[in-house]
């Protein structure tokens, strides 16, 4: 490895003379110029955070996740090009554990990429692209590239890629540099859906010999771009069949490249590290520096907190925020990582990490400017995070010491150390650590074990997976969810005739679900909605000849939301290709819809208040809600905050009975971002003629405008009342409220008004025992406060 190493070295030294230098953002540059001169369109990176309705993925980890809805349903020709942002940590795609092991892996990175979309360029167009970006614009050796394309499978019916191979050849490269593979050069999306032949094309780093039997078998060979020819698409059941459309999608991995262009050994040693490694180096104990060694326990640590601050300031920048679960749990468990190891392998002291947050910034501000404009969020963040984790490691660290002292083994039980984790907060890797330091170690086998069984306990219907795949049902749709109306002071929903187009037992395709068997049902036309961007499903049954034959319990969204599938019970034997009739549970729809526009107007009056600066999730059911939003650095009394919440409540409430109609309008992402009083986040993940539905509630300028998938009340006055429950911290700048609308909050009202009455009633000595037979969950907020101002009295 060592010798390798220094013949690297040599070469390096040999060709930096020969080849001009090209910064990160020179290399930027350059992509986007050369593909905007073969007419393509120059799309923004979409964030980290994956679109609403894309539930399979953690991050974003690929340049194609946004164009998966122009890979499934577009028809248009179209070129596109960008450098998208990816975390890969966590979920299916996880470097995150192979960071700092060797000089490649990354949790953060860029892909830079070009898209035909339907047939927009050829197969013969994209090599000469990529073929020439690399030796004609970047000026990199021709003699060091190798290129591999299909070898073919034959038992699949899939044929080598020939014409990829005499299309390198017209190119001109050599035949013994062409290269045939298999798996290699089989591109998937997953185990079911588009997938197809790919070409990719190889960098030989040492050069100067003949490295065709290295590739894909020696990392001093490394494959620089990917070309994948689109065109076949596999179904559930594992066979392929052509897509009946053509795509290409290119990819590089940005880091790589530079690497390449700049004459340097790993992507470490380019500039876009380089600067926060040298920040690391000032803030160690001994002034350590950096010298890329694999062998170096502290050039491993080096590349770690390099990579973890990068991508953690990265994901804030784009909204996660760190938490127990989600990508908020990973970007805090970077963090934490960043903060422990730093600390007691570099000697970092304590709230030192902070400080390599403007470097990463001072990186990636010119290409990504709303990581600047977030910077002060960024560096209060990691702030706060090192605080919490040295109070939780501190606090904690009485009850580790317990732990180990309970016997004289070598070995912490895992089950305790996940105890420590589960009850105190203590990471396992700080664990670990401590017991190095007293010469024990922890089971952590026993430990993932115990963390399994607690995943699989708190596992939801959410992580469904079923074979399903949207090419499979071109005619299906979920349109006639917002098919209704409001006659004669009522809604009105068409019971809509439709035909069942599979059946799936356990979750497999079946042939039928027998009486009483669950199972799940896709429908042609969909009325029921399904569970999306906070709200919950519809329920219902479906009919035919006027008798339910099928109780549906929820409707799921699959396929990145293209599939909306049902999950019930049959109440009689069902197949694909019956006529059947939907049926939805009315109340329960009105119930959500005015939750579902109360939450519009919570946000609405939340910001106005000041005290909310906008939407971080939310649930909606059947007339009640859950919001959590983000709120300012500013200390606040309780007195004061309960204040601002009746305030809010009084607003919301003002409005609903003023009334005013909904209006729903679909635009243009371009236009959606002109609307002045626009309260959600546009997604940068549409592109082209990608349109939004916007939702206004009420008449005038002052009003709820939100982009919205969800549905509502066509007028405010429907929502009838609305009542805030509690509200709570969920973490810092964060919090929750809990509220209730329509017959609910009037129940709730009622409620607490019985409650204050009976307590008034008795002698301020005896209203200390009612009030513990008081359900305080029944109490709306404002009415809390004055219940507790009269047990406070006194004779």
């Amino acid at each position: 490895m060592r010798v390798r190493s220094n013949i690297i070295k040599n070469h390096v030294r040999l060709l930096t003379e020969k080849r001009q230098y090209h910064s990160h953002l020179e290399l930027r540059k350059s992509f986007f110029e050369f593909f905007k001169s073969k007419n393509h369109e120059i799309l923004k990176s979409a964030s980290v955070i994956p679109a609403d309705n894309d539930s399979s993925l953690l991050f974003t980890n690929a340049g194609m996740n946004q164009f998966k809805p122009l890979i499934v349903s577009s028809s248009e020709p179209k070129r596109v090009a960008n450098i998208q942002k990816c975390i890969r940590a966590g979920g299916k795609h996880n470097d995150l554990d192979d960071v700092g092991k060797d000089l490649h892996h990354q949790t953060f990175f860029e892909m830079m990429g070009n898209w035909s979309f339907n047939d927009a360029f050829s197969k013969q167009e994209a090599c000469q692209f990529a073929w020439d970006y690399l030796v004609k614009t970047l000026s990199i050796d021709s003699d060091r590239l190798y290129v591999s394309y299909f070898g073919g499978i034959e038992k699949l019916g899939l044929p080598e890629d020939r014409e990829c191979r005499e299309i390198w050849k017209r190119i001109g490269v050599p035949s013994d540099r062409i290269l045939p593979f298999v798996a290699e050069n089989f591109w998937e999306m997953g185990s079911a859906g588009p997938c197809g032949p790919c070409t990719e094309i190889h960098y030989d780093r040492i050069g100067g010999r003949n490295a065709s039997s290295l590739v894909n078998i020696d990392d001093s060979v490394v494959e620089i771009w990917n070309i994948v020819f689109m065109s076949n698409i596999r179904d559930s059941s594992g066979h392929i069949h052509s897509l009946g459309k053509n795509h290409i999608d290119t990819g590089m991995g940005f880091e790589r490249l530079l690497s390449v262009v700049q004459n340097k050994n790993s992507n470490f040693d380019t500039d876009v590290f380089t600067p926060i490694l040298d920040k690391i180096t000032t803030l160690t104990k001994n002034n350590l520096k950096y010298n890329g060694s694999l062998s170096s326990r502290e050039d491993a640590v080096f590349r770690l907190v390099a990579d973890h601050v990068r991508a953690t300031t990265v994901a804030i920048s784009d909204g996660v925020i760190p938490d127990g679960t989600g990508s908020g749990f990973i970007v805090r468990k970077m963090m934490r990582r960043s903060f422990l190891q730093g600390n007691s392998k570099l000697g970092i002291e304590r709230f030192g990490l902070s400080d390599l947050v403007p470097v990463v910034i001072s990186t990636m501000k010119e290409v990504y400017p709303e990581i600047e404009e977030s910077s002060n969020e960024i560096i209060k963040t990691f702030k706060e995070e090192e605080t919490q984790f040295w109070k939780t490691v501190d606090k904690a660290k009485k009850m580790f010491d317990g732990v180990a002292n309970e016997n004289k083994s070598s070995v912490i039980s895992g089950r305790k150390a996940f105890n420590l984790f589960e009850t105190h907060g203590l990471p396992l890797s700080v664990t670990v650590e401590m017991a190095r330091n007293i010469g024990k170690e922890v089971d952590e086998k026993e430990f993932e074990r115990c963390q399994l069984e607690a995943q699989k306990l708190s596992q939801k219907a959410s992580q469904l997976k079923l074979p399903v795949s949207a090419s499979e049902f071109p005619t299906h749709t979920d349109s006639d969810k917002y098919s209704y109306t409001y006659k004669n002071g009522r809604y009105e929903f068409p019971n809509v005739q439709t035909r069942i187009l599979e059946v799936y037992k356990n979750q497999e395709k079946a042939d039928c679900l027998n009486e009483n068997e669950k199972g799940f049902v896709v429908l042609e036309n969909c009325q029921f909605y399904g569970e999306q961007g906070g709200q919950t499903s519809d329920t219902g049954k479906l009919l035919i000849d006027k008798k339910e034959i099928f109780e549906v319990e929820s409707a799921k969204k699959l396929e990145n939301g293209a599939v909306t599938v049902l999950f019930g019970r049959a109440l009689q034997p069902i197949r694909r290709d019956l006529r059947v009739e939907q049926q939805l549970d009315k109340k329960k729809r009105e119930g959500v819809m005015k939750a579902h526009s109360a939450t519009h107007l919570l946000n609405w009056a939340l910001q106005k208040s000041g005290l909310g600066c906008g939407q971080k999730g939310s649930s909606v059911d059947c007339n009640r809600l859950r919001f959590d939003y983000s709120t300012k650095d500013d200390v606040l009394e309780k007195e004061q905050k309960l204040d601002i919440l009746k305030q809010c409540e009084e607003r919301m409430n003002e409005f609903v009975r003023r009334g005013g109609e909904t209006i729903i309008s679909e635009t243009t992402i371009e236009e959606a971002k002109k609307i002045e009083n626009l309260q959600s986040d546009v997604k940068e993940d549409r592109i082209g003629n990608s349109t939004v539905r916007v939702v206004s509630l009420g008449i005038g300028r002052d009003v709820p405008v939100e982009c919205c998938s969800g549905t509502h009340v066509h007028d405010v006055k429907m929502i009838e009342d609305i009542a805030i429950m509690s509200d709570k911290s969920m973490g810092q700048r964060l919090r929750r409220i809990i509220a209730v609308t329509g017959e609910e909050a009037q129940k709730c009202r009622e409620y607490a008004e019985a409650s204050y009455r009976d307590l008034k009633s008795k002698e301020p000595k005896e209203r200390s025992k009612s009030a513990k037979k008081i359900d305080w969950k029944r109490v709306p907020l404002v009415d809390q406060s004055r219940v507790s101002a009269l047990l406070k009295q006194k004779r």
